[in-house]
């Protein structure tokens, strides 16, 4: 029988398993174990949050590997190709790799049925193995206790802001939502927390594993004077540490001061800053210039992020109008996200996302941008259609924003033909 393509893997995937999110490790630990996965041999940073995964996954990757690790990169969902989840010293892996891995987990699991995203987790824990990276970066996908990439045990946790999100599944406050968060900690272990307020039950949580938190503004801090500083665990005159184009202070300071406790003594604050200057992350606040149109792309999918990107709108003004384009999940609270946006923009179109059985429809995400005075009237939701009537309706010296759900976030990348790395074989 000839070997099934990528896609035709993937397709495989999205049918195997009766849901798509079924948390739980017993399933997932079994065939790792069958993999010879476990006990992890590579260090392993776990990073978790509602928001800000992405951005430290990618700042302590980046400066990780200006010290000359070997970096393995877990990200989800992707953008463009499946192929950005999983990375090798910055570059995503081939379509044969990840094939390979596939074939490997599928061989291994035989009477096991698993969800995409715990295949997805498996095959990067397989292939950084194989590739006998010094370090895999591993952003937890949902939560963190139950999450898959919680069955290989860190020997760092990141945390980064929580709020509220996927409450179906954690919780409905950020007190029953932290615990999750915490959970991804082990006993005599660091974590460090990005911001400086989380709620009691984290604290408690981590007391109870036995882990140590390093929290921002007591043990480690980050302030802006000229630009972000940062005072490292332990020392006292702080670091100046550039700012990549579109990223939070915090989650930044928080990669800064993770590589250092990572690499003790080997860490080169110098070092680590120049290789973050030229750190560009897809889609957070990722800022280009089409047809003289200032265009931001920002996956802010929840009203958490929302907020932020709204926040950073209003710091960094332009001569014209600004106008976006917005698609969500249907879990999301339409209603405050588009009032949040409201604030900043003058007009909104609402994005399709076609083939996601989760996403919101789109007559349902105009009628809340709708509600809040910023719908565009509009025919269709395509992401050309919605593209055209943008750039039609727009002058030059105007914004465009595009945010939301990763998937429409991507419907328009793929219109502008925006690519991101190749992948390595």
């Amino acid at each position: 029988m000839p070997e099934r393509s990528l896609g035709e893997w993937l397709r495989y995937l999205e049918q195997l398993h009766p849901v798509d999110i079924d948390l739980g490790l017993a399933r997932v630990r079994i065939v790792a174990q069958r993999l010879q996965l476990l006990p992890y041999v590579p260090q392993v940073i776990t990073v978790a949050g509602t928001n800000g995964k992405g951005s430290v996954v990618y700042s302590t990757e980046c400066i990780l590997r200006g010290h000359r690790k070997r970096t393995g990169r877990y990200t989800s969902p992707h953008l463009l190709s499946f192929n950005e989840r999983i990375a090798v010293d910055g570059v995503p892996v081939s379509d044969d790799y990840i094939v390979r891995a596939f074939s490997a987990i599928d061989a291994a699991r035989e009477e096991v049925t698993l969800t995409y995203f715990e295949f997805a987790t498996l095959a990067a824990f397989w292939i950084f193995r194989e590739e006998l990276v010094d370090v895999a970066v591993m952003e937890v996908g949902l939560g963190g206790r139950l999450d898959a990439v919680n069955v290989v045990d860190s020997n760092l946790a990141v945390i980064t802001a929580i709020d509220l999100d996927h409450q179906h599944w954690l919780g409905d406050s950020v007190d029953k939502i932290a615990p999750e968060k915490a959970a991804v900690a082990r006993a005599g272990c660091p974590v460090i927390l990005a911001e400086t307020s989380y709620p009691e039950t984290l604290f408690q949580t981590l007391a109870e594993i036995g882990a140590t938190p390093l929290r921002s503004g007591k043990d480690w801090e980050w302030f802006q004077a000229d630009g972000l500083r940062v005072r490292l665990k332990n020392e006292v005159e702080p670091k100046i540490v550039p700012v990549p184009d579109g990223l939070r202070p915090s989650n930044v300071a928080a990669a800064f001061q993770v590589s250092a406790e990572l690499l003790g003594a080997d860490f080169d604050g110098s070092t680590g800053a120049e290789t973050l200057a030229t750190l560009q992350v897809p889609a957070r606040r990722q800022t280009l210039l089409v047809a003289d149109r200032e265009v931001i792309l920002d996956v802010a999918h929840n009203p958490a992020a929302m907020n932020a990107l709204v926040e950073y709108l209003q710091d960094h003004k332009v001569s014209g109008k600004t106008f976006a384009a917005l698609g969500l999940m249907k879990d999301k609270d339409l209603t405050s996200m588009a009032n949040a946006l409201a604030i900043a923009v003058d007009g909104v179109c609402a994005l399709a996302i076609p083939a996601i059985d989760r996403a919101a429809d789109p007559e349902e995400v105009w009628q809340a941008l709708d509600g809040a005075g910023i719908a565009i009237p509009q025919a269709e939701f395509t992401a050309e259609s919605v593209w055209e009537q943008l750039l039609s309706g727009s002058e030059v010296g105007d914004r465009l924003v595009i945010c939301g759900s990763f998937h429409s976030v991507a419907g328009i990348m793929s219109v502008l033909d925006i690519e991101l790395s190749s992948p390595s074989s």
